[in-house]
């Protein structure tokens, strides 16, 4: 099978398994830089002939370790490139296309650190700072860090929602969009339930036709990336000057909740973590109390 054809069955059984749009984008993204390096190379792109000195010879090369104006890559962005060809290889084994993997013998840096967070103080401020909000955009705003700081939800399952998904009645929001797919309902307290109320009934005068339950000056759907925005813009608004990110408001929430119950492996169900060893890592636990969880699983 040629690497072209192989890139786009992966791609359909990323969709199948329901990747979000970002994970699936960046693995084309990545793989679309090997396939342009092997191009260079003069390499044959049959993925059985793709040997393990190749993969490593591309996550050594250039293209894979500098950026475009000559700067060396984060290890990060390096890693990434690696965990996406292990990924792709991986699949191709499962589908049969290949009985050995190529890419086994890549590693990368697993990178567990603490992403910034609010301080109590610093949510306070926040908070306060959106109750003197103004106009629809200030009441999305506000509804936005409400979900954020009150559910944990990921940034891909929160630009996800439909307003459709906000169920009231049942004080819950029903999240369509997960790491690894599937579905799971999120309950809503007082405080998130009268944000998203308020904000709905804007978004109703909008005259928007999009199902989003987000929705831009274009009474489009918020992309990810207008969603960071939006949050840096209200923390400096706040007088918060150091960048925290969605990410940073979930480990925000994922640490205020595990704080006020003591309880890791709720921690870990409310975060939807499959390893309670990525809670672990959000909850900043001391080691004894992290020996004491995982002696308890």
């Amino acid at each position: 099978m040629l690497l072209g054809q192989a890139i786009r069955d992966f791609e359909t059984q990323l969709r199948a398994n329901q990747r979000s749009p970002h994970t699936i984008s960046s693995y084309l993204r990545d793989l679309g830089e090997f396939r342009a390096w092997l191009a260079t190379e003069r390499v044959p792109t049959d993925v059985r002939r793709l040997s393990s000195s190749t993969l490593c010879r591309f996550a050594t090369a250039r293209c894979a370790t500098e950026t475009a104006d000559g700067r060396r890559k984060r290890q990060a962005s390096v890693d990434k490139i690696k965990m996406s060809l292990r990924a792709f290889f991986r699949f191709l084994l499962d589908a049969g296309e290949l009985s050995t993997n190529p890419a086994r013998v890549l590693k990368f840096r697993r990178d567990h650190r603490v992403p910034e967070l609010l301080t109590d103080e610093e949510r306070d401020r926040l908070r306060q700072a959106l109750d003197r909000t103004s106009g629809w955009r200030g009441t999305r705003d506000a509804a936005i860090l409400a979900l954020l700081l009150g559910t944990g939800i990921r940034l891909s399952s929160l630009v996800a929602l439909d307003a459709a998904d906000v169920h009231f009645a049942e004080r819950v929001v029903l999240l369509r969009r997960l790491k690894g797919g599937g579905e799971v309902r999120k309950g809503l307290s007082e405080a998130v339930r009268q944000r998203l109320t308020a904000w709905l009934a804007a978004r109703a005068l909008l005259g928007s036709t999009s199902p989003a339950l987000l929705v831009s000056t274009q009474r489009r759907r918020l992309c990810r990336r207008q969603v960071q925005a939006i949050i840096g813009r209200r923390l400096r608004e706040a007088g918060i000057a150091r960048r925290v990110t969605a990410h940073g408001l979930r480990h925000t929430f994922a640490t205020a909740l595990y704080r006020k119950t003591k309880d890791i492996l709720l921690v870990q169900r409310a975060l939807d973590h499959r390893s309670i060893a990525s809670t672990l890592v959000y909850a900043r636990v001391a080691d004894e109390q992290v020996a004491a969880a995982v002696a308890g699983m």
